[in-house]
């Protein structure tokens, strides 16, 4: 498919039509598996679950399908279900969490009501991934269970599944916010091998190695640095409609002229941008 000749605004607003549109597919796909559980057709077909129903004859992947399975159930106790789905405020996973919860209060030999269900319902619309497990648990007051798992792959790689309290994902968070301007991609990979590399250096005393990890894009003095992240907290870019982008995550002091171009490290040549618009102005500048 050619996008060129589409505009930006043109691009949007057809994937806009386009994103309306599966909202309204997957509410029917919901609707179709909740009827198909209800007729227990899986049975019929020769299969155990609804869930192995689905990824064998249908080809979903296993957490796809456990999506869908919990939607379409939920959907079917909570008809509402249905409209909030194509309308974005509740989406699949957010369904997904609501129905696990409920599944691990039935190991502790509660259950979680319809009304209650609704109610949550009502609490998460809109909400992130993030916000919909603190929601979920506050209210139905479930225990923490600490994980913490290696899981080996052929290429020697490793996959880590830890717990952190909230106590130190938020020192964690704030040390990633700290480093945005230092560690590509903010991803929590990038993020532990950094401290990890910062703590052999320091260990071993080589400032050869330090110096190379801890790069310095620009010679703006700390105190500045520290002034202006101080005093502005949201990133400061503007779309073509003067919207400010507004989020506080990643900041990251940005010359407005480019030292590159004859920009100093006037106040007035500086602002605050997060990661992403400040990547997104360098790249449309080129």
């Amino acid at each position: 498919m050619n996008f060129h000749h589409l505009s930006n605004n043109d691009l949007a607003a057809r994937f806009g039509d386009l994103a309306q549109k599966e909202r309204q597919i997957t509410s029917q796909v919901l609707a179709y598996i909740a009827e198909m559980d209800r007729r227990k057709l899986y049975a019929e077909k020769g299969y155990s679950s609804l869930f192995d129903f689905l990824v064998r004859d249908y080809g979903y992947s296993p957490g796809a399908a456990m999506r869908r399975v919990d939607g379409a159930r939920l959907l079917r106790e909570l008809p509402d279900v249905k409209e909030k789905i194509e309308s974005g405020t509740l989406t699949l996973s957010q369904a997904n969490q609501i129905q696990r919860a409920a599944r691990e209060m039935k190991k502790t030999e509660r259950t979680l009501s319809t009304e209650e269900k609704h109610e949550l319902i009502l609490k998460i619309e809109h909400a992130s991934q993030k916000e919909t497990e603190k929601i979920i648990a506050e209210k139905l007051n479930l225990p923490v269970q600490p994980i913490q798992k290696e899981t080996l792959h052929r290429d020697a790689s490793v996959t880590l599944t830890v717990t952190f309290s909230a106590e130190q994902i938020e020192m964690l968070e704030q040390v990633r916010n700290m480093a945005s301007h230092t560690v590509d991609g903010q991803s929590w990979n990038e993020l532990f091998v950094y401290l990890a590399k910062k703590e052999l250096a320091r260990r071993t005393n080589s400032k050869s190695k330090n110096a190379a990890i801890v790069k310095k894009r620009n010679p703006l003095p700390a105190k500045i640095r520290k002034t202006l992240l101080n005093t502005t907290t949201r990133c400061q870019y503007k779309n073509h409609n003067g919207e400010p982008c507004n989020s506080s995550r990643y900041l990251q002091i940005d010359h407005i002229q480019s030292i590159s171009r004859g920009g100093g490290n006037e106040i007035q040549n500086l602002q605050v941008l997060c990661g992403t618009h400040n990547r997104y102005k360098y790249a449309i500048e080129r």
